[in-house]
């Protein structure tokens, strides 16, 4: 069977050919699922190739129908065969399926792009494009306990670690463990990431198997969150925004960054160059880093072997260096995975030169730290997301209560440590520009 996915706008097409039996069927299910983003409001399947089609084939449309039909999207087919044809009639198929002779006027039946709400600000890029409402939002106030730099350099130790808390309906990004006392997080310091009162992450033990708590199990379990570091946030979201790709690969999260910030200039010229960021998104592929080893561990480690040597006449770019502290403690995987699982990602981004302009070096410093690898004077990001597959999703419903409920009504596959090479295919984000820096505890 051959299938190739075409994207008209937020239209999907699938051309189709060859037979739509069992495995045929299971084929055309993995391309939905890898391609049909969350804003697409059209699904059509050219089935001009299609030469026979089984009972397996005909459940792809009565599952899509229904899966179009939650998003008030629409979905149809064109170019059907005699065979085909007489199996959708059979069986009322065309009750739900919008039937058209050619791929085009199949694109014109199911158009139909609402007109921009009120105060809609619309911006496009380079293999993106970006619809923006302003909500009434709150103050952006950003808590930060730790220093993500001393991290890095290996600075962070025992008497560093600090209890944490997130207020109800707040975000979280950090290192942190789940355990009774100090003493017993201390080794399992790991990726954390926290949204609605529920808590996922990954215990350094050598396993990268992440664990969660959601609200309820937490409550009842008497253990509490430390950490080395933490940045935190509650809403309500200033703006909400919607990404897609133009891309059928999608677009990086620097990238998906990069759209929000030329956002957040237009909308909030005097912002200072900080905004905390939530975004559900369909995956594209994603790459991650995440701490397999204790840091406290590398960090006592680097203590005692001291800096490693350059020798006379060589510089840092001819002499291969030892990497950062935190880069030593982890495990890099930059082979996309995912793809077509929905992302909830919880994180920020730092414009360096804005930032220093508006707050102190140690409250930038604390939430940042320079990577020789990345481009001067680029956007610092840093995110955790979790990996849920079968999410369902009301577009009418507040963004925030439903990124809450995610652990109990989508299905959980995998927490992270996002690296801004991962790609999504379209993203949903509810933004906060940071206005105030508070130290936690």
């Amino acid at each position: 069977m051959e299938i190739t996915a075409t994207r008209t706008g937020e239209q999907l097409v699938l051309s189709i050919t060859g037979r739509m039996d069992g495995a045929g069927a299971q084929q055309v299910t993995t391309a939905i699922q890898q391609n049909l983003t969350d804003h697409d409001t059209a699904l059509v399947f050219d089935l001009g190739g299609v030469d026979y089609l089984s009972s397996a084939g005909l459940r792809v449309f009565q599952e899509n129908s229904r899966r179009m039909k939650e998003r008030n999207g629409r979905i149809a087919v064109c170019r059907v065969g005699d065979f085909a044809r007489k199996l959708f009639t059979a069986g009322g198929f065309f009750r739900v399926l919008a039937e058209y002779p050619t791929v085009e006027e199949a694109l014109r039946g199911t158009a139909g792009t609402p007109a921009p709400a009120a105060g809609e600000i619309r911006l496009d890029g380079v293999g993106w494009s970006l619809s923006g409402q302003r909500l009434a939002g709150s103050a952006g106030i950003l808590t930060v306990t730790g220093s993500l730099s001393a991290l890095h350099t290996g600075k962070a130790g025992f008497g560093d670690i600090r209890e944490t808390t997130v207020a109800a309906g707040g975000f979280a990004t950090g290192i942190s463990a789940m355990a009774a006392t100090r003493e017993a997080a201390s080794p399992l310091l790991g990726e954390m990431v926290g949204a609605g009162g529920s808590v996922w992450w990954i215990p350094t033990d050598g396993n990268l198997t992440p664990d969660f708590f959601t609200a309820r199990d937490l409550a009842e379990s008497g253990m509490k969150t430390f950490s080395l570091f933490s940045a935190s946030f509650t809403g309500p979201f200033s703006d909400m925004l919607r990404i897609t790709a133009d891309r059928p690969d999608g677009i990086t999260l620097s990238e998906v960054y990069a759209a929000i910030f030329r956002y957040m200039r237009k909308q909030y010229p005097e912002n200072k160059g900080i905004c905390a960021v939530v975004l559900k998104a369909t995956i594209g592929g994603l790459c991650s880093s995440d701490l397999k080893d204790s840091v406290l561990a590398a960090a006592a480690d680097r203590a005692a072997r001291g800096p490693v040597p350059v020798p006379v006449g060589r510089t840092v770019t001819e002499y291969p260096f030892e990497g950062t502290v935190l880069a030593n403690a982890s495990a890099v995987d930059v082979k996309p995975r995912y793809a077509g699982d929905i992302l909830i990602s919880v994180g920020y981004g730092i414009d360096p030169a804005t930032a220093r302009n508006a707050f102190s070096g140690t409250q930038v410093e604390a939430l940042s730290y320079t990577d020789p690898r990345a481009p001067a004077g680029g956007l610092f990001l840093y995110n955790k997301g979790i990996v849920l597959r079968t999410l369902p999703w009301d577009n009418a419903k507040p963004f925030g209560e439903q990124v809450s409920a995610a652990p109990a009504s989508g299905s959980f596959v995998a927490m992270h440590n996002l690296l801004n090479i991962t790609t999504v295919r379209s993203a949903v984000a509810g933004i906060l520009p940071v206005t105030e820096i508070r130290a936690g505890n």
